[in-house]
């Protein structure tokens, strides 16, 4: 009796072993799938994140390269506004020298135009001093044809007193031949007689 007792305490004993083994088994079972199931989702959720870091880094290497062209586009401005700022003062100066220029410019131009009327006053009292000179010019030329007119007629008149001196020698000789020369007309070869000669000289017309 105690015998039977005693196995049927032993084998409710290995029963209860053996259930309490196997529940342990499935929870062991159930923790470690669950486990694994958690380590699997950690590894995605690491994928994951590995993947969004690594977007994170692209993204921030971007922003860098970005931020790099910023600095050097500010950089560019910075400049062009130097020089900008540079070619406002010279264009400063040069529109004040530009100014300066044309005070220059305008007072000279005064003068040339007070120099100018001067010139022009000169210039139309030349004129008439030309005008003058013209006019006494063209008196000289009236005078010098004259002359040359006056020589023209003297020679003339050389030759006809020539010519009428050879006739009046030729007739005196032939008188002379016949009377003997005693009206005296020629002695010692020289005319004892005066010969008067009117010379008349008219100015020749003026040319135009």
């Amino acid at each position: 009796m105690n015998k039977k007792l005693l196995n049927n305490t032993l084998i409710a004993l290995l029963l209860s072993i053996t259930i309490f083994s196997v529940f342990k088994y499935v929870s062991s079972v159930k923790e470690r799938y669950d486990l694994l199931n958690s380590l699997n989702q950690t590894k995605e959720l690491a994928a994951v994140l590995a993947n969004e870091k690594q977007g994170l880094l692209q993204d921030l290497e971007k922003e860098k390269e970005l931020q790099k062209q910023l600095n050097q586009e500010n950089s560019a401005l910075k400049d062009n506004l130097r020089l900008s700022e540079e070619k406002i003062a010279k264009l400063d100066t040069d529109f004040t020298q530009a100014q300066k220029d044309i005070e220059q410019l305008a007072s000279r131009f005064s003068i040339l135009k007070a120099e100018n009327k001067a010139l022009i006053d000169k210039n139309s009292r030349l004129g008439s001093k030309v005008n003058g000179f013209s006019q006494e010019n063209e008196r000289l030329k009236v005078k010098l044809n004259s002359i040359a007119e006056l020589k023209k007629a003297i020679r003339e008149l050389k030759k006809q007193a020539y010519k009428v001196g050879v006739i009046v020698k030729q007739k005196l000789e032939a008188k002379r031949a016949m009377e003997g020369n005693r009206g005296y007309l020629i002695k010692d070869g020289r005319f004892t007689y005066p010969a008067r000669i009117k010379i008349e000289v008219t100015p020749a017309p003026v040319k135009k």
